[in-house]
């Protein structure tokens, strides 16, 4: 059994390196040979016949690999640190994993690390790696019982199945679950809200756009290619220069970051743009990104549930969105925000570090003097950025530099002049501050990609964006994007037709193209099987004119459901065999029994192959010596040490005739 691949444990190893694959993928590179070594240690202990480590190695291989847990998360505190603590535990576990008790805790516990994937990600994807896993430990876990059946025997015989047969009986088993789950999954009684929560205090910061700003903070964003939301317009979408999806917004400068206020994420707004006259009415699907912003148009007419409207129009969650959250939105663009500043807020926007930047202060107070009127002054700034040698790029060495400097504004102005949206705009915001001219940093996304098949607007991380907004008397705060006058295209398409380069070696348009198309089956799949709730359960039973049922009629249903199902499945159950298709010699000895009974010879099962020749001779005595031989070669090729080959015994069996 060492080499073969029968071998329980190698299948085991299997099932668990299945599991390991989307943690491998999302844990720092310096995890995965400290995961892996164990695993490949276990492999070579059974090819070469090695014994178990000492317990004290065992032991203090734990506690090195627990410390460097530690010292990469901080803290085994958080999801990413906890499941990465149960890989890392499931692979030393087969240091010891020799006897079928150990293999077997591995196997299942297999099945949990899978079950911790999706934590953080509800993806189709994730729906064949569950399958993956299932099958892998399901046949990992039979190996096991068979091994343990013929325990006694000192050896389990060869069934002479592939790998291949081996899997099918696995599948054979999920498929038997598969009617029940599905049953569970649609009439099991639904709440509002989940039974368990993760505290807020255990996140890690999957993904989005974060509460502060620093150069290069957009870029990494610009990388990432996973949804963030989903927009579906109950009308004609707005052009594609509207598409600036509000989030977080920055008051507070340091000199590096941009951080919002208390003002801002705190205080409520006192006037909310009217519903009547808004020209966009949509539905947003929002990814959950363990951040608290929601997403909307400028400016947002209502509120969702469990979301706050902040002073500066920030729709800010509660709690961090762990889920997938729906919801209605409609938006104004008519609205004027604050045509009267107050005088706190005027002071926060033009709040900067006094000593800071001496070059662009110089610059701006000239331009401030020549051309006194603020809108000239911001068109002026605009012609700057767009007929000076500025550049839009993701070049690490320059925004390097920039963010030496302390002086980052100057650095980017007069020395690098290369940078993305968020140098931009920081630079615009503090040109204007500088200026006398009230003004902010709004970070958010900008653009997406609209499918006409699934008409929505699909928005990505790398569409993620900063712009500014000044404020000016009669007009409000008014957007202005400084990104677009460097990079025009930035805004009439989209960020990686701007940065006009792959990203990567895969990055290429027709995979981008082919993403995008599938993400339709993403959205249905969201829409019945992540977001399936109690009220589209209970939509299931509109049509029999059943407006809602309470959970102790579901729970009667899915028990009478589940009982139906049981009589049709158990008696598939217990006809199931892991044996593949008989051997060639047991199925040339059914045939010579159908002849056998064809011609009157009455054969009981239990008749071994020299009893059945007895019996068939008393009926069939001008064909004795004929059966005896027949028999007598498949009692040799069943039972005797030197056995002949097959082929002569079934052309024996295919000449006789009773």
């Amino acid at each position: 059994m060492r080499y073969t691949s029968h071998n329980p444990i190698y299948w085991v190893i299997v099932a668990l390196c299945v599991a390991l694959v989307p943690q491998l993928a999302s844990m720092p590179a310096h995890l995965v040979p400290i995961t892996l070594v164990p695993i490949a240690w276990r492999v070579l202990a059974e090819v070469r016949g090695w014994r178990p480590l000492h317990f004290t190695l065992r032991i203090l291989l734990t506690a090195l690999g627990s410390f460097a847990l530690v010292i990469t998360y901080g803290s085994l505190i958080g999801r990413r640190a906890a499941v990465s603590l149960l890989a890392l535990m499931l692979s030393l576990k087969l240091l010891e994993a020799f006897k079928v008790r150990d293999q077997r805790v591995v196997a299942s516990l297999s099945l949990f690390l899978c079950a911790t994937q999706f934590l953080f990600s509800q993806d189709i994807p994730m729906f064949f790696y569950g399958l993956a896993c299932l099958v892998s430990s399901l046949a990992a876990l039979t190996l096991l019982e068979r091994s343990q059946a013929f325990k006694p025997v000192g050896r389990v015989p060869a069934t002479g199945l592939s790998v291949l047969a081996e899997l099918r009986f696995s599948a054979r088993l999920l498929t038997l679950a598969l009617p029940i789950a599905l049953v569970v999954f649609l009439f099991f009684p639904r709440w509002g809200s989940p039974l368990w929560g993760v505290p807020e205090e255990a996140l890690d910061a999957k993904t989005g756009l974060s509460d502060s700003m620093t150069p290069g903070s957009i870029q990494g964003l610009f990388m990432d290619d996973s949804p963030a939301f989903r927009a579906r317009f109950n009308s004609v979408a707005p052009p594609r220069s509207q598409w600036y999806w509000r989030g977080p917004v920055f008051w507070h400068f340091d000199g590096k970051t941009w951080e919002s206020s208390y003002y801002g994420k705190l205080v409520p707004t006192d006037s909310r743009p009217p519903i009547a006259g808004s020209p966009w009415y949509y539905t947003v699907q929002l990814e959950p990104s363990e951040r608290n912003w929601y997403f909307a148009l400028d400016y947002p007419a209502i509120v969702p549930d469990g979301v706050d409207l902040t002073m500066d129009y920030q729709l800010y969650a509660k709690h961090p969105i762990t889920q997938l959250r729906t919801y209605d939105m409609v938006s104004n663009p008519n609205f004027t925000d604050s045509p009267k500043l107050r005088p706190l807020f005027r002071a926060a926007a033009l709040e900067l570090p006094p000593d800071l930047n001496p070059r662009t202060r110089q610059m701006m107070q000239q331009w401030h003097a020549e051309t006194p009127d603020d809108r000239a002054l911001i068109s002026r700034v605009l012609t700057y950025f767009h007929r000076e040698d500025f550049h839009y790029t993701l070049d690490p060495a320059e925004q390097e530099a920039v963010r030496r400097n302390p002086n980052t504004v100057d650095e980017f102005l007069f020395q690098s002049r290369r940078g993305f949206c968020e140098h931009y705009a920081s630079a615009f915001t503090v040109m204007m501050r500088m200026a006398g001219i009230p003004a902010r940093v709004v970070t958010g996304y900008q653009g997406g990609w609209y499918s006409d098949f699934g008409n929505y607007v699909l928005v990505r991380q790398s569409d993620a964006h900063a712009w500014s907004e000044v404020w000016l008397p009669g007009d409000g705060w008014t957007r202005v994007d400084p990104t677009a006058a460097v990079a025009p295209s930035r805004v009439e398409t989209d960020a990686l037709a701007a940065f006009g380069e792959r990203r990567s070696a895969f990055d290429f348009a027709w995979i981008r193209s082919f993403r995008n198309g599938f993400d339709v089956l993403e959205r249905y799949w969201n829409d019945w099987v992540i977001r399936f709730d109690a009220k589209l359960q209970d939509g299931l039973f509109r049509p029999f004119g059943i407006e809602h049922l309470d959970a102790k009629v579901l729970v009667a249903i899915l028990a009478g459901l589940i009982a139906v199902l049981a009589a049709f499945l158990v008696p598939l159950l217990l006809r199931l065999r892991s044996g593949g298709r008989p051997d060639r010699a047991a199925r040339a000895w059914a045939k010579f029994r159908k002849r056998l009974e064809a011609a009157g010879v009455r054969l009981s099962p239990a008749l071994g192959p020299m009893e059945l020749a007895e019996a068939a001779g008393v009926k069939l005595t001008d064909r004795r010596a004929e059966i005896e031989s027949i028999a007598d070669m498949y009692a040799r090729l069943r039972y005797a040490p030197k056995r002949p080959g097959p082929g002569v015994f079934e052309a024996a069996v295919r000449h006789f005739r009773a």
